[in-house]
């Protein structure tokens, strides 16, 4: 069996101010491959923005990224080492799925191999589907995909509990090639696949251990 090669993603120094609103001080972030790392924290903490900054859809203050040990990362195409899958459904809505699949070079057949009822969705556009459906193919696509990195943005929202099981099941196949990234509300479920975790809390982000972490910077109760 052929080796995977391991890749190691550094987002450090993130700085991000809208005015006099600051939402990131010196934020931090590393990813590895066959690891799942997670970032918890409250609405408004700067979660997607910071996912924002690091794909190039907001212009911090000031970031520094590294890819292994790259002297010079070329973040004009970070968009072909890392795929985003954002809060809100990204693919044009008169894309079909077939069109979706063919543009990421993932598998249609994968996807009704997870989901058998996608089998008659294939020339559907996403517009013509649930945005639970949606969100399942998006998912999938990303996961699918041949990038280095995927960062997931709140991927369980709108979706079934036994598709959120199946989900789960994929990530933990999936970091066996890459470095996953995610963030949900719906903690229990993130922590189920996680190896390392992140709080973001007053702009910074702070490394986490343990659920009892958690419960001391009031993120959940005891």
């Amino acid at each position: 069996m052929q080796s995977v090669k391991e890749n190691i993603l550094l987002v450090d120094s993130v700085h991000l101010e809208f005015g006099q609103n600051q939402v990131l001080q010196s934020a931090y972030l590393t990813a590895r491959t066959g690891r799942v790392t997670g970032v918890f924290g409250r609405n408004g903490t700067g979660k997607s923005c910071l996912f924002k900054c690091i794909m190039g859809g907001i212009r911090p203050q000031n970031m520094f990224i590294r890819f292994n040990d790259e002297p010079d990362t070329d973040y004009a195409h970070i968009g072909n080492r890392v795929k985003y899958l954002p809060q809100n459904l990204f693919m044009p809505s008169r894309m079909t799925l077939d069109e979706a699949f063919s543009l990421y070079g993932v598998d249609y057949e994968g996807l009704v191999g997870f989901e058998a009822k996608f089998h008659r969705y294939q020339h559907k556009t996403f517009k013509e589907l649930s945005g639970g459906e949606a969100r399942i193919a998006e998912m999938y696509l990303v996961l699918m995909s041949d990038a280095e990195f995927c960062i997931l943005d709140e991927p369980f929202s709108n979706i079934a509990p036994n598709c959120i099981e199946k989900m789960q099941y994929l990530i933990r196949e999936q970091k066996q090639s890459k470095g996953i990234i995610v963030s949900d509300h719906m903690y229990e479920d993130i922590l189920e696949v996680t190896d390392d975790l992140f709080l973001l809390r007053d702009g910074y982000t702070f490394p986490i251990k343990s659920r009892d972490d958690l419960i001391r910077n009031g993120y959940i109760l005891r």
